[in-house]
């Protein structure tokens, strides 16, 4: 018995070829999918680590919020402080202040000089007084500005007193006023300024 194939050829091959497209095909297409849900296992495995970093991250800015609020209740009691404490010591120059400067002042007026006047307004003082010549006048002046209780002294006028006042010079001197304690006159660095205005 003889048989025939009829079925073409072609078709045949045509056939072969479409099925290993196939195949080739949904390797590619499994290949890709596999490829994709690595990526995805991949992002996911980095998006839940940043999660924990990025928690962990906010509970240090919270931890260092804590701290500086702390530093800023700590800055806020040590300006208080401050406050309170140069209050006290303000109290302390103006009780103690005026005492001081009346001893400086004592301390510095030469046998041969006499006060007349002593005004203190806002820290600035006025002194009025007689002496026998103007160098005992100008060694009161620098002993003054030397004092640690006066500064800016300088000598406003020296003139001849009246005929029966005696051969004296009459003075007037202006000088800042300074409410310190004792401690702290060495810091003073003040310097007399001497321009006498003759008259006779």
């Amino acid at each position: 018995m003889i048989r025939i194939n009829l079925l073409p050829v072609k078709e045949i091959k045509a056939e072969v070829s479409r099925r290993r497209d196939l195949i080739i095909g949904g390797l590619t297409l499994g290949l890709v999918a596999l490829i994709l849900i690595g990526v995805y296992f991949y992002q996911s495995y980095r998006l839940s680590n940043l999660g924990n970093e990025l928690a962990g991250l906010n509970k240090d800015i919270e931890a260092l919020n804590a701290k500086v609020k702390e530093i800023g209740d700590l800055q806020n009691k040590i300006k208080d402080f401050s406050s309170k404490h140069k209050v006290l010591d303000d109290l302390n120059q103006k009780k103690t202040g005026p005492v001081k400067v009346m001893e400086s002042l004592s301390a510095a007026t030469p046998a041969t000089l006499w006060l007349t006047e002593f005004k203190e307004t806002n820290g600035s003082s006025d002194i009025r007084g007689l002496a026998v010549d103007n160098q005992t006048i100008a060694d009161f002046l620098n002993t003054l500005a030397k004092s640690g209780q006066f500064k800016d002294v300088e000598l406003v006028e020296s003139i001849q007193a009246e005929e029966k006042s005696g051969p004296y010079k009459k003075f007037a001197i202006r000088a800042g006023v300074l409410y310190r304690a004792p401690a702290s006159v060495q810091d003073v660095k003040s310097g007399a300024k001497v321009a006498p205005k003759e008259r006779k």
